[in-house]
């Protein structure tokens, strides 16, 4: 039996303006300077497609994200994920993206709503990266990409919490599945909550 959530676009707005008491990246963390000009590295392995707010927001209390969290977004977008998380938890966030046009707008976004301080938007190929830091992951991406991605996710430490949308993590048994019925584009999401060490299926 699958679990169903549906969502009001203000309770979103009003726990996204929760004022935090909140910790920086620290310098370590912060590994590139955010301010370098992004430039073009290669095609893109998927055309980004922003996830809901709504299931944002699901998708960060799924993962039962703390203020001392590190969130990490692999394909960042626009960076709402981060920006939502640094707003409704005072999370520190570091997002990846190979589009330079994402990276920019993943910027600006993180500036408009003044969370600079806390989320860090780097250029770099989702796959090259080193995410054993990272005590959250939300994923929104395709099933060969995750796949793809299982090496990395094998460095997490024990805890971390992974959350796939729509696509789960192929052979690997999920601690939670969960549906949610957006108000933005009335349709259903399904959401899958992993928490390492990942469970393969028998």
């Amino acid at each position: 039996m699958h679990q169903y959530v549906r969502y009001t676009r203000q309770c979103v707005i009003t726990a996204a303006l929760l004022i935090l008491t909140v910790t920086p990246l620290s310098a370590e963390e912060r590994t590139e300077e955010r301010t370098e000009e992004p430039k073009w590295i290669q095609t893109p392995d998927v055309v980004y497609v922003g996830t809901p707010y709504d299931v944002v927001s699901e998708m960060l209390h799924m993962a039962q994200v703390k203020k001392d969290d590190l969130v990490v977004d692999l394909g960042c977008g626009d960076a709402r994920m981060l920006v939502l998380a640094a707003q409704k938890y005072g999370s520190r966030g570091i997002g990846y993206d190979i589009d330079p046009d994402m990276v920019r707008a993943s910027r600006r976004n993180v500036e408009k709503n003044n969370v600079a301080d806390l989320v860090q938007i780097i250029q770099a190929d989702i796959f090259t990266v080193d995410i054993s830091k990272a005590d959250v992951l939300p994923i929104y991406l395709l099933p060969e990409m995750n796949l793809r991605l299982l090496p990395q996710f094998e460095t997490l430490k024990p805890g971390s919490r992974l959350v796939f949308h729509n696509y789960d993590l192929e052979g690997f048994v999920p601690d939670r599945e969960v549906k949610v019925i957006s108000n933005e584009d009335n349709s259903i999401h399904t959401l899958y909550l992993y928490t390492t060490p990942l469970k393969r299926a028998q």
